[in-house]
């Protein structure tokens, strides 16, 4: 990145900040003079959400600074990506073991497209389910050695929907420092309380289970079995030990660690 593109990111975000201080001083008010006939909240471009992408897009292209977000790629995504006929290397992707373009896989997906549609209308609930459904979780559940499996549409409505469900007001979450958003969520929906521990620290997990396991009827340990802002791993043998001690429920997130450790 050249010196002229530094000082121009620089000088926005600069800007940016002084744009948003501003808005949080009282954008409503500004709206509801250019409209006094309207309550501020009654316009959508009233909104403080709005109102920040706005001044962000407004700022990038004052300052030529391009807008990192929704980079349109060219074909399947990988360890590299072409966006605008370039190739690069990709660091913003999931696809750690090369199956989505996979030839297999996507000959499985459009046969199963070819055979059930692309949707089922609603949910397995209430229209039912296919076959294939159920062959995915089984065959999911014997990879990991367990029971059963119920598979959601995506990571983060699995934690936000099991936490959610199954745990409530009385009950305690206790999650790691940087679990991922989605483990926040869930626990916030879910009305229990919620403490989080040094990351990776099992040693301040077991003493804060040690002062507090007593107040709470079910405790859920919420870790991940890869952490992909870090690259880092839990002791996952010593999580466990503590959380069979404590009388809790630990939950791994495994989002990032299938088929890659």
């Amino acid at each position: 990145m050249g010196l002229g593109n530094q000082l121009r990111q620089q000088l926005a975000a600069k800007a940016l900040k002084r744009q948003l201080e501003r808005l949080s001083d009282g954008s409503a008010a500004g709206v509801a003079a250019s409209a006094p006939h309207l309550s501020p909240r009654s316009r959508f471009e009233a909104m403080p959400q709005y109102q920040q992408v706005r001044i962000m897009r407004e700022m990038g292209e004052k300052l030529r600074v391009a807008s990192p977000f929704f980079r349109v790629h060219d074909a399947a995504a990988g360890a590299t990506t072409m966006i605008g006929g370039c190739t690069y290397l990709n660091y913003a992707n999931y696809n750690y073991l090369g199956l989505a373009g996979d030839p297999a896989v996507s000959a499985a997906a459009k046969a199963a497209i070819d055979r059930y549609g692309t949707s089922v209308s609603a949910s397995r609930m209430v229209a039912g389910e296919r076959p294939v459904q159920r062959e995915l979780e089984q065959a999911l559940a014997a990879l990991y050695e367990t029971d059963d499996c119920v598979v959601f549409v995506s990571g983060h409505a699995t934690n936000v929907t099991v936490i959610g469900a199954l745990f409530g007001p009385g009950d305690l979450i206790v999650h790691d420092a940087l679990a991922h958003n989605s483990i926040l969520q869930g626990a916030q929906l879910s009305g229990a309380k919620r403490l989080s521990f040094p990351h990776n620290d099992w040693r301040a997990l077991d003493a804060l289970l040690e002062r507090v396991r007593g107040e709470y009827r079910n405790v859920l340990v919420a870790i991940e079995g890869l952490y992909s802002m870090d690259g880092d791993l839990p002791d996952l043998p010593r999580f466990v030990e503590i959380k069979a001690r404590h009388g809790a429920l630990l939950l791994v997130d495994e989002a990032h660690s299938l088929g890659v450790r």
